[in-house]
């Protein structure tokens, strides 16, 4: 017997996820689209599937760790880059953006800023209320010798408001 009810749209999206000690190269199950996901407060942690785990640091004993699955909780999440197009425009946009540079943790990130038309940089990240903000054109500079490493350029990126310490124009 079928029912009429909601259907969720769960997605595979493959993406790296960047955590202050780790890069995890993994597949993330998604509801709907992944900003709605990541910024939907009613979800702690997010499923990952054929995941690779890497140590950032190039002193760090622990070597490289697959697992099938794991579970990671979002607001430890740094920044999430969705490798496919396909995810990346599902990624909403605002109709401005400011090029910024964020500390976080011990990374420096350089990006165009997603945000309103009439938003002045001083106040974004109070005026926004997201949990992940979305960036574009990024460049992440780990601020360690790091063993792990990120493309050059990523086209689209969602980064944890939260775990920013300060930010300034480029």
């Amino acid at each position: 017997m079928r029912g009429d009810g909601i259907t969720l749209q769960i997605s595979d999206i493959h993406s790296k996820i960047v955590l202050d000690q780790f890069l995890i190269d993994a597949q993330l199950k998604i509801v709907g689209a992944l900003d709605a996901n990541l910024n939907n407060e009613i979800y702690n942690y997010v499923t990952m599937t054929e995941a690779v785990s890497t140590p950032w640091h190039q002193t760090n004993p622990i070597k490289q760790i697959d697992f099938a699955e794991g579970f990671l909780k979002i607001t430890e999440i740094l920044m999430v880059y969705p490798i496919d197009q396909k995810p990346q425009k599902r990624i909403q946009l605002m109709p401005h953006s400011e090029r910024v540079i964020f500390y976080m943790e011990r990374f420096v990130i350089r990006a165009n800023l997603s945000v309103g038309a009439e938003m002045l940089l001083s106040g974004v990240l109070e005026s926004l209320d997201k949990r992940f903000l979305a960036i574009t054109d990024v460049s992440v500079f780990p601020m360690f010798p790091a063993r792990a490493a990120l493309p050059e350029n990523m086209p689209i990126a969602l980064l944890n408001r939260a775990k920013i310490s300060h930010y300034h124009a480029a």
